[in-house]
């Protein structure tokens, strides 16, 4: 991670995601400047949740913030019939320490590694219960569905883009290396209310996020290969070596 030391980077999760990936950067020699671009706001259940919960073979997890909102609505309830499976090492930790366990785990922290990694488990009648946001990434569901399965969405909670409420926030003269995004709500939260700076390394996690990046008219884009902070510095790697 050398090409990272000495550099700056816009944050734009929400606000209070910001921490782990502020001590990460601190810890490579580099700085972040958080600018919260979304807002997260949790849904209504209805009873049907329970059925599809009941009917389930497997609880896939997507993110930190899935595990936490199921593990509220669990309310008790047991999960010793289904299977639990994590997209990364830190969804992983995150189910063992809710769940006190965790079945299967994707090689590379991608939607399309977990869904290869649970194509051997599954049968042509395997229920799957995806637990996560109101626009979920889709490719997971897809590839599961392809197999065969049966993938029920379950959403948990919204990201909300953050809203234009004056004047945008001119990012052209802060001195940043590049500007990191992990959902499409991000990315039109940030052009929404901020200007950056033209040519400005743009690092995105997942092909969705990818792709509003590219409708927002932005250029330098790289795509991360995993699903969390380094795969996104490791994403930038050529860029930041050359600036």
């Amino acid at each position: 991670m050398e090409h990272v030391s000495g550099k700056k980077f816009l944050l734009t999760r929400a606000e209070d995601d910001h921490g782990p990936w502020l001590e990460r950067l601190t810890s490579l020699g580099a700085e972040g400047v958080p600018y919260p671009c979304i807002s997260i706001e949790a849904l209504r259940l209805n009873e049907s949740w329970v059925e599809h919960l009941d009917r389930s073979d497997w609880i896939v997890f997507t993110s930190l913030r899935a595990v936490a909102y199921f593990a509220e609505h669990l309310d008790g309830r047991s999960l010793a019939k289904q299977l639990i499976a994590a997209v990364g090492p830190t969804t992983e930790a995150a189910a063992r320490s809710r769940f006190g366990r965790c079945d299967l785990t994707a090689s590379n922290g991608t939607a399309a590694s977990l869904a290869s990694s649970l194509a051997p488990k599954l049968t042509p009648s395997s229920r799957v219960l995806l637990p996560g946001a109101a626009e979920p990434r889709s490719e997971l569901a897809s590839a599961l569905t392809d197999q065969g399965a049966h993938a029920q969405l379950l959403p948990l909670y919204a990201t909300r883009p953050r809203a234009s409420s004056g004047p945008k926030l001119d990012f052209t003269s802060a001195g940043l290396d590049a500007a990191l995004f992990a959902s499409p709500s991000a990315v039109s939260g940030a052009l929404a209310t901020a200007t950056l700076p033209i040519g400005l390394p743009i690092a995105c996690i997942g092909p969705s996020t990818a792709a509003a990046a590219r409708s927002a008219k932005l250029t330098e884009i790289y795509v991360s290969e995993t699903r969390d902070l380094d795969g996104l510095l490791r994403a930038l790697k050529t860029p930041l070596r050359n600036s």
